[in-house]
């Protein structure tokens, strides 16, 4: 990232810290937005299921600057990105589940008494089928020129100066500053949700909190591409511990629901039983490594929400500390 502004001598924070706000995110976004140009091939060529991971990575990083970081720029503009971008999302998500089941396919056939293993192949024929059928949506949709014009006009929109007198109420201020404002309000918010589950709360509850998680990691990777200094690796460190257990609970969560919904439509294909006790198998599977997950929330979230990571936090973000906002309530 070009940086040209002038440090502010604030301990911590580089030169990127200390420029605008909706300048340095204009930035950050058109390498987002490069980034996702450049995974278009391996997309359409349908050659790399880490094309489509690298795409969607790069959108939510996206989604998650405009949409977290307030006021930096008219929020009519906000809203139509932000719907716009979020569309893709949803767009490329069922290929992605597709990826993840058929690279799971190994996992499953470890999972089954040997008899059993063959009785799968029914089910990946279907998630082969299905992974093309979401494959030609994706790519039908990146090829048409509405998309094209979309990423043109996100990439003008991007690439637009800073205006000298912004409407956006936050757009001149410091970008360390502005992130650390959200980045403080978002990890005392993970605190709060995360201290109220145990082993019995509802899939939603983790899920929602896995969401707030992405947006915090998101949020400190692009704090730490604006300082010097390296002081977010630890914190970093921590929180993607935590997402890996929050991430596999949902993932667990969403294949046990698809493979359900799959049962069915097999049985109703007339695929032979043992094919439905296998798949029963793995239902059971997914359940358990559910309960897994719920026990080993606790250990993950203590290490992210224990005193020195707090301590970390309030150093970096909290109040009085140039980039913590003006909420003087502790952690």
């Amino acid at each position: 990232m070009q940086q040209t502004e002038k440090d502010t001598g604030r301990a911590g924070t580089g030169p990127a810290a200390a420029g605008r706000a909706d300048a340095v995110v204009r930035r950050f976004a058109l390498q987002c937005l490069d980034r996702m140009e450049s995974s278009e091939t391996g997309i359409l060529e349908n050659r790399d299921t880490e094309a489509l991971h690298d795409y969607r990575v790069a959108l939510r990083r996206s989604r998650t600057l405009l949409g977290q970081l307030k006021g930096l720029f008219p929020e009519r503009e906000v809203r139509r990105w932000l719907d716009r971008l979020g569309r893709l999302g949803e767009l490329t998500g069922p290929l992605r589940d597709c990826h993840v089941m058929l690279a799971d396919l190994p996992l499953y056939h470890s999972v089954l008494p040997e008899s059993l293993r063959p009785a799968l192949a029914p089910l990946q024929v279907y998630l082969e089928r299905e992974a093309a059928s979401a494959h030609r949506i994706v790519a039908d949709r990146l090829r048409h020129k509405d998309y094209r014009r979309a990423i043109e006009s996100w990439r003008r929109f991007l690439e637009r100066p800073a205006p000298k007198r912004p409407s956006a109420p936050n757009a001149r201020a410091a970008a360390g500053e502005v992130c650390g404002r959200r980045i403080w309000k978002l990890y005392r918010r993970m605190l709060r949700e995360g201290a109220v589950l145990g082993p019995d709360s509802p899939q939603e509850a983790f899920h929602a909190l896995r969401k707030q998680g992405k947006k915090l990691r998101y949020l400190l990777e692009f704090s730490a591409s604006l300082r010097d200094d390296g002081k977010l690796r630890d914190l970093i460190t921590h929180l993607k511990k935590l997402q890996d257990v929050l991430g596999e609970f949902q993932d667990t969560a969403v294949q046990r629901a698809r493979l359900l919904h799959l049962a069915e439509t097999l049985k109703q294909d007339g695929q032979p039983l043992e094919t439905l006790l296998a798949m029963g198998v793995l239902v059971g599977y997914m359940e358990g490594r559910q309960s897994r997950c719920r026990r080993a929330f606790g250990e993950g979230f203590a290490a992210f929400a224990g005193k020195p990571s707090r301590r970390r936090f309030r150093k970096l973000f909290g109040p009085g500390h140039g980039e913590g906002d003006r909420d003087q309530r502790g952690v």
